[in-house]
This record gives C-alpha cells, sequence and structure tokens, in this order.
C-alpha cells in the first residue's frame, strides 16, 4: 500500500512498536486548567491596574 513507503522515513521498514505516553487523569486536568485560568485573570488585573 501507499503509507509503506513511509516507513522508511519513521521506522526504517520495520513494524512500529509501542510507545509510552503518560496518561492524565480528570482531577491532574482539572488542576492544570485551573492554574491556566488562574494566570490569565492576574494577567488581565495587571493590565486593568496599569491602564487606571
Amino acid at each position: 500500500m501507499w503509507w509503506d513507503s513511509w516507513r522508511i522515513f519513521f521506522g526504517g521498514g520495520s513494524t512500529p512498536t509501542a510507545s509510552s505516553v503518560p496518561e492524565i487523569d480528570a482531577s491532574s486536568g482539572a488542576l492544570a486548567l485551573a492554574v491556566v485560568a488562574a494566570a490569565m485573570l492576574l494577567a488581565w488585573e495587571v493590565r486593568r491596574r496599569k491602564r487606571s
């Protein structure tokens, strides 16, 4: 098939091996979103105070 030619670039012609990826649970995801939201609110507040 056409994807067999791409194996030259992405695996040297051998069969691809499974790779380990880190998992994220719901509590870690919620914490990450809370950190991003807090950083955005802090940046907004700093800009608002500079304008005044």
